[in-house]
Order: structure tokens, then C-alpha cells, then sequence
């Protein structure tokens, strides 16, 4: 059973109601239920620990179809690139990217949300009355340790995306609680480290978690995003405080994940396998999903399941396929390139991402695939919008390249040669029958070998491919400030394309965040909005 199943989708209303202090949201009329009254047994508080879990459906779902952020970590960088006429150039080519841009508010407020709903878990699992009503052992410590994971996560997304943003952590209790000042440098980092450090010592080990409650995270889960954490920081302090060697410390704490066959990490009937380390349990609501409203009141939920129509152009505007430069990038024989794209029809009526290339003046239909082949999905039948086909957020491999990394700048190459050709002779293996006839084995590796194999794994993928190109231009392995339309693998009109690294290595802070904090009004935009 999903973990989204077993969430009490009342207390998703009491979380609306508490966590977001910000928004108009909040006129509504108090719940049958008070606060005071609510968390009288361990089962309600799982339920609300659950609540911070569900607020994820708020960016990887659909909810609402109208007005989703995917865009945001889909577009961004040069993996991915929308159909020619795409109405998200801003996204795509940084063309009239500004702080009124909706999909940069919705991501910015639903990483808040989730903040807010930590906040307060954080909070309440330190009362009293609410830690007596704990009767499983270390219970209350492993909540503890998700809900610092979880606030985690969203601190490391808001500093990585935004760079400054308020640092948000205790509850809101009134207007000027919200009154905060920006994070300055790597502020709101430093603290998702310390919040990971502390969670990994609370969190269960791999397999404690029973079937009802698979997909919440685990120690491992923590040392998996303190070694991504910790890289990022190496990259942009030019590893100032030994990053790098702490991201391995991290690293060499996970024992008992393993890479699986590359195809099965996007199919639903391998969901939280031995290669996951963090997924949004995609689900149903306990009726039919309702992609036309926000999944954060109560009954009649929004979402819960993942949204992947940016592949098909089904309930989307945009299309986003490969770009020709992601095609090159794979070498002959490779199996992860029918897992990834593909020219063959998928689905009847599904609307293709046309990728125009100019070096042969042809146009041609491809498709992304990960997610989305027809018997892997599983988009739900009411709506055909939604599929609770789990989005998977760190895998093993993509901690193996981040520690393959630190290990070639700790000056370990051979430690790192191992990580990168492990998950190369994976992907060899990842054929029908387990064998390819295609060499694996690097015979040395230098940054540009894993640069190209991040590229090749992670390929749209939650955004990673925008996260390492700005890590590594700041750490100076590439200058994005050099980069042309084609170096992006823009596929269109190069004068539709205004990249400037000067100012787009951040997006803007929404102009929703300046109108309603002064303390952020005075600190101003991030440069050049």
C-alpha cells in the first residue's frame, strides 16, 4: 500500500489550515476538529508526519492541471527542449523569464508549503500531551528524523533554484512570524546539511518500514541527499570546508542499495526497489483524483497521483522531448536509449515532441519515454491525467556519480573509475536477457567522463541536469557564460534564446514573495530581475 493511501486526508485540511498563514487560502471556516483535539492517538500523528509526505503531490502531481510548475526543473539546461511555438520559452531559453512567472511561484509557495507542514509536525511531536500518546519504540524519533529530511529536501531545492529565500524554520504563528530577511550564500544549504546530519542518526534502517508505510525514508535515504548536499556545497565553495570529503563519508554509509536494471527504476510495478533512496509515492484519491483542484483541503482532494503529460502533450500545452544534443550524447548500442526515447508511436493520439535538426533539415517525432511506456504508467481512467507510477527523486545511480565526483577531486580517480563504470556496466546489462556485447568499462575517467554519464542516467529527471551544469560552472569544470543556443541544444530561432549566466543561474524570487515580505522588498531580486 502507498504511503498516500494511508494518509487521513481530514488532517490534510488542518494542515491547509495551520501551515499556510501566508495565503488567502486560509479564510475558511474551522474544521470539525480542532488542533488541541486532533493528535490523541500514534495513529494521528502518522497521519500528520503522512501530511508532510502528500504536500510532494503539490509538485510532482498534477494539481492543478490548469497551472503546473513542472516546467521549472524540466526545461531548464540542455537535456530537454519543448516543441517549436512552446508557450515556455522563458523556461526553455530564459526569454522573458520574470518574478511574475507562475510556474516559479507555484514551485517557490509549494516548497513553502511543505516547509510550513515540517514546521509544525516538528513542533507538535515535542508537546507533551503528544509525545506521551506514542506507544511503538524509537517511533517518535523516526518521525523525527523524517520531518527533518523532508524540510531538508525543500531548503536544499529553495537555495539550489532561488539561491536566497527566507529560512523558515519554526511555525508560523502570526503575520510577522513571516517577516523574514533572505538567506545570505550558502546559508539555507548549510542548515539542510546540519538537518540530514541529525536525520540520519534518527532514521530506521533499510527494511524497517512494513508494507503499509513502504516509501518513507530511511538512514540511507539521508546519507544519499547529504552526499548530493554535499557536492553541491564543494562545487560552489570551490571545497572551502572538505565537501568533498565529507560527501564520501556520507556516501560510503550506505550498504544495501544496488543498481537494477535501468528500465525498472520508471516502472510502477518496481516501486521503492534496492536502487531508491527517496520517491513521491504516487496514489488515488479515495474516490477519483480531481486534477482541478490544489490537494491541500481536506475531502474532495486534488491529485495525489504523478503528472508525466509534459511527455505526451495530453492535458498540456508543451511537449518536451530530447534535444539533439542529448541524442549524440549516447553511445551506440547503449540500452538505456530505447528506455529513454523513442520514434515509435506509443499511444494513439498522443501528440509527439518534434525535434527539428538543422545540420540535416529534417523534422523528425521523438518521444521521452521514461515514465510513460504504456505498461509502466498506469495513468489513472477517469481523467487519463494522473498515474500512480511512483516519481522517483534520488536513485542510487545518481549518488554513485555525485560520489564518483568527490572521490576524482579528493584525488581518489581510481575510487571514482569504479562508481562511474558500475553504473556503465548497468546499463550494458539493463538488455532483455542481461547481456550486451557493447564495452563498458571506462579505462580511466576525468570530469568530462562524469559529466557525460550523469547526463546519459539522469536525463530528465527532477531537474538534475540544470542543478550540475550550474554546480560545475560555478566550480569552473564548465563556463555556462560561454554557452551558445547550440551548446544548450536549443533546436530554434537562436535569437529567441537570452541566457545570460550572469543572471540566470538563479530564477527570479517571485514577485508574490516581494509583495507580501518587506524584509524581502528591501534585499531586493536576485541579479538582473
Amino acid at each position: 500500500m502507498k504511503l498516500n493511501k494511508f494518509l487521513s486526508l481530514g488532517l490534510c485540511c488542518i494542515a491547509g489550515a495551520l501551515f499556510q498563514s501566508c495565503y488567502d487560502g486560509l479564510d475558511i471556516k474551522p474544521t470539525s476538529e480542532l488542533e488541541n483535539e486532533y493528535f490523541e492517538t500514534e495513529v494521528r500523528v502518522q497521519n500528520g508526519v503522512g501530511a508532510v509526505y502528500a504536500a510532494l503531490s503539490n509538485i510532482y502531481g498534477a494539481s492543478d492541471v490548469n497551472n503546473r510548475g513542472h516546467s521549472i526543473f524540466m526545461l531548464s539546461g540542455d537535456d530537454l527542449t519543448p516543441k517549436d511555438g512552446s508557450s515556455e520559452l522563458a523556461m526553455e531559453a530564459f526569454s522573458g523569464l520574470n518574478a511574475s512567472n507562475g510556474a516559479v511561484a507555484r514551485y517557490w509557495k509549494n516548497l513553502y508549503w511543505l516547509v510550513y507542514r515540517a514546521n509544525f509536525m516538528l513542533e507538535k511531536i515535542e508537546e507533551p500531551v503528544v509525545k506521551a500518546v506514542y506507544v511503538t519504540p524509537d517511533l517518535y524519533e523516526y518521525n523525527r528524523g523524517e520531518l527533518l529530511f523532508l524540510r531538508a529536501w525543500a531548503f536544499s531545492k529553495l537555495w539550489d533554484y532561488f539561491g536566497k529565500a527566507p529560512l523558515q524554520d519554526k511555525r508560523i504563528r502570526s503575520i510577522s512570524d513571516s517577516y523574514l530577511p533572505p538567506s545570505e550564500g550558502t546559508q539555507l544549504l548549510d542548515s539542510a546539511i546540519c538537518n540530514l546530519e541529525e536525520a540520519a542518526k534518527l532514521l530506521p534502517v533499510p527494511g524497517y518500514w512494513d508494507s503499509k508505510n513502504k516509501g518513507r525514508v530511511f538512514n540511507e535515504s539521508a546519507y544519499g541527499l547529504l552526499t548530493k548536499l554535499y557536492v553541491m556545497r564543494a562545487r560552489y565553495n570551490k571545497n572551502a570546508d572538505g565537501d568533498y570529503g565529507k560527501a564520501i563519508t556520507a556516501f560510503e554509509q550506505i550498504k544495501t542499495r544496488r543498481l537494477i536494471t535501468f528500465g525498472e527504476n520508471f516502472d510502477y510495478r518496481h516501486e521503492n526497489n534496492d536502487e531508491s533512496l527517496f520517491e513521491f509515492q504516487a496514489s488515488h484519491a479515495p474516490e477519483q483524483d480531481n486534477p482541478f483542484l490544489d490537494n491541500n483541503f481536506g475531502g474532495n482532494v486534488g491529485t495525489m497521483g504523478a503528472y508525466y503529460h509534459f511527455f505526451t502533450a495530453e492535458w498540456y500545452s508543451t511537449t518536451c522531448g530530447p534535444t539533439q544534443k542529448l541524442i549524440d550524447a549516447f553511445e551506440p548500442g547503449d540500452p538505456r536509449i530505447e528506455e529513454t526515447f523513442t520514434t515509435e508511436p506509443l499511444k494513439e493520439g498522443w501528440t509527439y515532441y518534434k525535434s527539428y535538426i538543422p545540420a540535416t533539415n529534417d523534422s523528425s517525432y521523438v518521444q521521452m519515454v521514461k515514465y510513460i511506456r504504456p505498461d509502466r504508467s498506469w495513468f489513472e481512467a477517469s481523467w487519463g491525467i494522473s498515474s500512480t507510477n511512483n516519481y522517483r527523486i534520488i536513485r542510487y545511480a545518481d549518488v554513485k556519480l555525485m560520489a564518483a565526483e568527490a572521490y576524482l577531486q579528493n584525488g581518489n580517480s581510481g575510487q571514482a573509475l569504479i562508481e562511474v563504470n558500475d553504473v556503465r556496466k548497468r546499463a550494458r546489462e539493463s538488455t532483455p536477457d542481461g547481456v550486451s556485447s557493447i564495452p563498458a568499462d571506462l579505462p580511466s575517467v576525468d570530469m568530462q567522463d562524469i559529466m557525460d554519464e550523469r547526463l546519459r542516467e539522469l536525463c530528465g529527471e527532477d531537474g538534475n541536469r540544470w542543478t550540475d551544469l550550474r554546480g560545475w560552472h560555478r566550480a569552473g569544470y564548465v563556463r555556462l557564460d560561454n554557452w551558445s543556443a547550440k551548446d544548450f541544444g536549443f533546436p530554434y530561432n537562436a535569437k529567441d534564446f537570452k541566457f545570460d549566466a550572469k543572471t540566470h543561474l538563479l530564477f527570479p524570487i517571485p514577485k508574490s514573495e516581494l509583495d507580501t515580505n518587506p524584509k524581502m522588498a528591501i534585499a531586493g531580486n536576485n541579479n538582473g530581475y
